[in-house]
């Protein structure tokens, strides 16, 4: 059975291997773009994809400020065009120095970074005054992740006052990252993100009165784009939804957006009648959770995931499937496994045209 999927030229292409599907990419990102009343309240985070094509098609549609999370990941926007880099990280040691070597060698960009603590804002501090630059700075808060940040209160204006007192600093706002809310119920959802943003609100009021003006806000991630895209003063921050995949399809399908990425894998074994033997191991595709949440296979609907290991995958309810077949899957967690492959293939009306490198999957380019 031929799905939207389907590519007439896979003969000569070995598998496994990542393919995307540009058209698709185009439509989620127009989608994004509808879902908000602004683009300047978009700020996409590049940790899905890592590929200098997709930042082009953002830019190309009017997104000019991303998100990621490593200095490899900000370069690879800066060389690629963007404006306004965030690295939603808080550097320590040696990264310090790589976020200051940013501004330096990538002058038409501008970067900053988030800080939830005075001894690496003092570092930060002490860089950016022997470079001569100014840091820009996001004060990271914890609105209930419990990963890192600072939990709206005291000790977040306290922070505030430290960080305006230090050389080389601009505070530029807040960061309230809510990756925890991933409940179906699209109510609760964004109700429980409203209670969350609402603390930030009201420590917005507090700086507000003690002095601190015109702070921003970037907060959210693709499940709560909803919520977010109501307020104009914040930039939202997501991700998955330029590629999507079948967790976040099972989970969110109220938001409409399609996979645009897919894992091409052959049968290389029947080892009963029932089940087939893939080559789609540990290495080629994100293999966390339980054995079911690897791919879902549109072209098979009723196969069943039973093992996987580093080279091989496990799937029952095939009976047609024989040795030497294609199957086509998607992934239950994108951004994991586009971390597994140098890579993609690149997939235009049926044929693979190109291929385009995850650049940034790289720890370093040249910083």
């Amino acid at each position: 059975m031929a799905t939207n999927y389907t590519i007439e030229n896979l003969d000569i292409y070995d598998t496994p291997f990542l393919a995307v599907y540009p058209d698709k990419i185009r439509k989620n990102i127009d989608l994004l773009i509808s879902m908000f009343g602004s683009k300047n309240q978009i700020r996409p985070h590049v940790k899905t994809h890592k590929c200098p094509e997709v930042v082009r098609l953002f830019i190309a549609a009017g997104i000019t400020k991303f998100k990621c999370a490593t200095v490899a990941e900000a370069e690879m926007l800066a060389i690629n065009g963007a404006e306004d880099i965030l690295i939603a990280y808080q550097p320590v040691g040696p990264k310090i120095d790589r976020f200051i070597n940013l501004m330096l060698q990538y002058p038409a960009s501008r970067f900053s970074c988030l800080v939830d603590h005075i001894t690496s804002a003092t570092h930060i501090s002490d860089a950016a005054s022997d470079s001569g630059v100014m840091a820009e700075v996001w004060i990271d808060l914890n609105v209930g992740m419990d990963r890192t940040g600072i939990v709206p209160g005291d000790e977040v204006v306290k922070l505030f006052h430290r960080c305006s007192s230090l050389n080389n600093i601009k505070i530029l706002g807040l960061h309230a990252y809510d990756g925890h809310l991933t409940e179906p119920d699209e109510k609760v959802r964004l109700a429980r993100a409203e209670a969350g943003f609402n603390t930030v609100r009201n420590l917005v009021s507090e700086l507000e009165y003690s002095g601190f003006d015109t702070l921003r806000i970037v907060a959210g991630s693709t499940p709560t784009i909803r919520f977010y895209a109501k307020h104009p003063d914040v930039e939202c921050s997501p991700g998955t939804c330029v590629y999507w995949d079948r967790h976040y399809q099972d989970s969110f399908p109220e938001l409409g957006f399609e996979a645009a990425a897919a894992v091409v894998t052959r049968v290389i074994s029947k080892p009963h009648t029932e089940t087939a033997c893939l080559d789609l191991g540990y290495k080629s595709v994100s293999s966390e959770g339980k054995p079911d949440e690897r791919i879902w296979m549109p072209e098979l609907p009723e196969a069943m995931v039973i093992s996987q290991s580093e080279e091989h995958l496990l799937v029952s309810g095939t009976p047609k499937l024989q040795v030497g077949d294609a199957v086509y899957g998607l992934p239950y967690h994108i951004g994991r496994t586009c971390n597994l492959y140098e890579g993609c293939a690149v997939v235009e009306q049926g044929q693979i045209v190109s291929r385009w490198n995850h650049t940034a999957r790289s720890r370093h380019i040249n910083i």
